[in-house]
């Protein structure tokens, strides 16, 4: 089939087809039913939230009701009606340091899209004249009279439109670099404050030489002073011990709910040892073994990961060492121009010099070399060779410095002369570290990426078929051609095609919220190291793209689908034509959906119906799991259920590449077309502004900040999205024979298309980076101030091996204020007290301190000879220490639970640690 036979390239035919479908229903009337039903339900939602706004305080402003949450920006919650423009008063650096970088970025794109509209609404002061005075296309349809479908072929009218495209498209491009020097200044404000992530660098792809913390260490001692490195985790495999501390974990909740219902209720609590006909036990005794045992457990796996202490047989050791230089040679081998690593001549050649930077021993190599238990060794051997066991590292690496100068130089400097090698970049926060993904090499992420790309262009493949059919239920005239059954209520009920036109936008907004979900799914196969949510850049990219294909290709052409795919196939050309033979007059139905997905959707957001209804739904959970005996039962997280104190973060990618990408694309291809469309575009960024303002003020806390970055992805979509509504525009011209119009579009398209890539030339890479000039003055207030990144040290240790020391449980509180006890509580007898006292204040804390040096000073240092061997016995005496302790804690366990049944509590571990202090 040409392009010439395609059904939709035919304009006669087309506007003939949509003439027979206006007798039906016109624009105007969908619009009006639009308003009545869609714009009512969303004024009485907002009249609703107006209401119990100040009644319900914990509901509308957890910010301020709950003190983990708290910002001074929420102290004030204005009026009844005067938040509604108080809430612009909250400058942009308060927001940005109280509700992160992502909040005030997406306080911006919201503006962006009303300043865009009003510039619109100021070219409908002629535009409307001219597409009213100077055509007659269109009969008894006020909204298509007073669009580009109104004039005739050839009209000078056109010319108008032309003009009214460089007013806008000139204006957006505007505010587009204005926007682009506010976000480059605010970018380096966030880069400049004293966050982990900011004096920190991901290395990924480390080479097998610098897979040691100490050769981390010792590779940037060469460029920077000695105490510049604040801390280097080099990434190892734990799954043992990950699946170990996450048993423990649940068991602690298990054991710490047993304790507390038998301190509120004087009830044993028992349970099945199996799920089928297994006997009942005592729960407290039973569990406390089990975390006996599993304490246990996970001190043998970090005495195992540090080397074990115990000796062995020689043969043992000169076996591991003549692996290690078997490894050394291959490395040689392998080598370009056959020159291996330094360390790889220092063990082939042990008279020359040693190495002293990267090219430190392998921890592979080290720990081969330290002697092994008899019994462990041959297991421990074929951990390090194969390394696939517990400790073996990765080839990723997080370093944090002392500097932002430093910091910043590592991230812009090439490390490694191969392509891939010991890559640098900036790190995500410490709890959004996607540990699974950490370590994976760049073949396999590549390999990924392309599987998440195949899947999402397959997702959008077949997607097309349901949103074809959801679109095509507007077009009353098409519909009944593919479902003939619905010709007689059509004919028959009047009201019938009203409620297919209302329910079209409704329902393709239901599929639309579905897609998230899915591209969710999609891009856990890229392998990120940050953990994939519903704000993260990467779902903002696809969905963004999937949602502009969709709704204006798809559902453009959704009346003649199968047709207009098999002329794109045959001619690709004509796509562009097709397009614009369709859009002009499906304007309303457009702007049904943006006002649809937008209002109602934001009224139910103020009204936070959904965590209200997981709060209820939650609290119905708990009272009859039995899991509300203290007041942080009632208040955690309980099966997928959230508390109103425990508020999840603003989904920033979901809303924005759903919802504000698809308003601002029907504003950048219908606002020069049908500049009525600027009207609901206004009115929808307005109300968007207010209510994200008073949510991110009151709401939603600062979680999974990504630090700005989908503020860059959302600009060059825009500019994208605005090439492709002027060539869409230049086609429609071409199709009414406006030829001057047509001309006047080039030198526009040109010159956006040259604003797009002089702006990826230097200005987004500026904003990856702070300038070293502020480097050096963040640097010096630091400095002159005190500050230090003491702190800092230990924030990208494995969460498995930070929570590796011994656990206890912990006895909340029944009270209704829900206060922990900050330490043992006043018992009923004297000599429980002390007992108690003594156990927890003593052994815990000479056991917790000695494992975390164990494991956090071991899993730093590794060298050879001498200092192995000194480093072995401080660990060798850190382990009996934390037997010891481990030993008498097992011991007076019996005691320890019978001072707990007569009422004694113990709070947390660091309100312990700071009891004893």
């Amino acid at each position: 089939m040409s392009a010439e036979t395609c059904p939709t390239n035919d304009a006669t035919s087309t506007n003939n087809a949509s003439s027979s479908s206006a007798e039906v229903l016109t624009e105007t009337a969908i619009l009006q039913q639009t308003c009545a039903v869609y714009g009512s339900a969303s004024l009485a939602l907002f009249v609703a939230f107006l209401i119990v706004r100040p009644l319900f305080p914990r509901v509308y402003n957890p910010k301020k009701a709950f003190p983990a949450h708290r910002v001074a920006l929420a102290d004030d919650p204005f009026g009844r009606l005067s938040w509604t423009w108080r809430v612009f008063g909250a400058s942009y650096d308060d927001i940005r340091e109280q509700c992160g970088m992502d909040a005030v970025t997406t306080v911006r794109m919201l503006e962006f899209g009303a300043k865009a509209s009003l510039v619109c609404v100021f070219n409908s002061t002629f535009l409307f004249c001219a597409y009213a005075f100077l055509g007659d296309a269109v009969r008894n349809d006020p909204v298509r009279e007073l669009s580009l479908s109104n004039l005739d072929q050839g009209s000078r009218g056109t010319v108008a439109t032309a003009v009214a495209a460089y007013a806008f498209f000139g204006a957006a491009m505007y505010f587009v670099r204005k926007d682009l020097d506010w976000f480059t200044t605010h970018r380096h404000k966030h880069l400049s404050e004293q966050r982990v992530r900011n004096y920190s660098v991901f290395l990924a792809n480390l080479p097998p030489e610098m897979q040691a913390n100490r050769a981390v260490r010792e590779y940037y001692e060469k460029f920077f002073h000695r105490d510049a490195i604040v801390d280097a985790q080099v990434s190892l495999n734990v799954p043992n011990l990950e699946k170990e501390v996450a048993k423990r974990k649940k068991l602690l909740a298990k054991l710490e709910h047993a304790m507390n219902v038998k301190k509120v209720k004087g009830v044993t609590p028992r349970h099945k040892t199996k799920l089928c006909g297994g006997e009942k036990v005592e729960s407290i005794p039973a569990y406390e073994k089990d975390l006996d045992e599993l304490n246990e457990a996970i001190q043998t796996m970090c005495n195992d990961m540090m080397g074990g202490g115990a000796t062995s047989s020689g043969e043992d050791v000169e076996t591991a060492m003549s692996i290690c230089e078997r490894r050394a040679k291959t490395e040689a081998d392998k080598a370009p121009r056959g020159e291996g690593s330094t360390f790889a001549k220092y063990l082939i050649d042990p008279a020359s010099s040693p190495p002293r930077l990267a090219n430190a021993p392998t921890s592979r190599d080290r720990e081969a070399a330290i002697p092994l238990d008899p019994v462990q060794g041959a297991a421990k051997l074929k951990a390090v060779i194969l390394g696939g066991e517990d400790g073996s590292p990765r080839n990723a690496a997080f370093v944090t410095f002392d500097s932002l100068s430093s910091a910043s130089i590592v991230r812009q400097t090439l490390h490694q002369r191969e392509p891939w090698s010991c890559v640098p970049s900036e790190p995500p926060n410490p709890e959004c570290v996607n540990w699974k993904n950490v370590g994976k090499n760049h073949k396999s992420k590549k390999i990924g990426g392309l599987i998440s790309f195949a899947l999402t262009v397959a997702l959008c493949i077949f997607w097309t078929i349901p949103v074809g059919f959801v679109a095509s239920l507007s077009n009353v005239q098409s519909l009944t051609k593919l479902l003939p059954f619905l010709q007689y209520p059509v004919d028959n009920y009047e009201w019938f095609s009203d409620v297919l036109a209302l329910l079209a936008p409704l329902i393709l907004v239901v599929f639309i919220s579905l897609v998230p979900y899915i591209l969710l799914a999609i891009i856990k196969f890229e392998g990120l190291i940050e953990i994939e949510n519903m704000q993260h850049p990467s779902l903002f990219t696809k969905l963004a793209s999937f949602t502009l294909i969709q709704t204006f290709f798809i559902s453009t052409i959704a009346s003649t689908l199968f047709s207009s795919l098999q002329c794109i196939l045959n001619n690709p050309a004509s796509a562009f034509r097709i397009v614009a033979v369709a859009l002009p007059s499906q304007a309303g139905y457009f702007i049904q959906i943006i006002f649809v997905q937008n209002l109602p959707a934001l009224g139910i957001e103020l009204l936070r119906v959904s965590a209200v209804a997981q709060n209820i739904a939650r609290k119905i959970a708990v009272k009859i799991m039995g899991h509300n005996v203290t007041d942080m039962e009632r208040n955690e997280t309980f099966m997928g259920l959230r508390s109103l104190d425990n508020p999840l973060g603003y989904e920033y990618a979901r809303q924005i590449g759903s919802k504000v990408i698809l308003a601002q694309m029907v504003l950048f291809v219908y606002g020069c077309m049908s500049p009525i469309t600027a009207y609901f575009t206004l009115l929808v960024f307005l109300f968007l502004s207010i209510g994200f303002r008073n949510q991110i003020l009151f709401v939603y806390p600062p979680i999974s900040d990504s630090g700005g970055k989908l503020w860059i992805d959302f600009t060059k979509i825009s500019i994208g999205c605005m090439v492709v509504a002027e060539l869409i525009l230049l086609a429609v011209l071409l199709l009414k024979e406006a030829l001057i119009a047509s001309a006047m579009m080039a030198p526009l398209i040109a010159s956006t298309i040259l604003f797009d890539r002089y702006l990826k030339r230097r200005h987004y890479y500026i904003t990856w980076y702070l300038p070293m000039d502020e480097c050096a003055y963040a640097d010096s207030i630091n400095e002159s101030s005190g500050a230090t990144c003491e702190s800092f040290k230990g924030a990208y240790l494995q969460p498995a091996i930070k929570d590796s020391s011994p656990a206890f449980p912990e006895i909340g509180s029944s009270s209704e204020s829900g206060s922990v006890h900050k330490a043992a509580a006043v018992g009923t007898e004297p000599d429980c007290d002390q007992h108690l006292m003594k156990q927890t204040l003593n052994l815990k804390e000479d056991s917790m301190q000695s494992q975390q040096k164990c494991t956090q000073d071991n899993l730093e240092s590794a060298g050879t000879g001498d200092d192995n061997k000194s480093e072995r016995a401080n660990e060798g005496g850190s382990r009996d220490d934390i037997a010891k302790s481990h030993s008498s804690i097992s011991e007076d366990r019996t005691g320890f639970f019978s001072c707990e049944s007569k009422g004694i509590q113990v709070g947390s571990n660091d309100e312990v640690n700071t009891a004893t202090k």
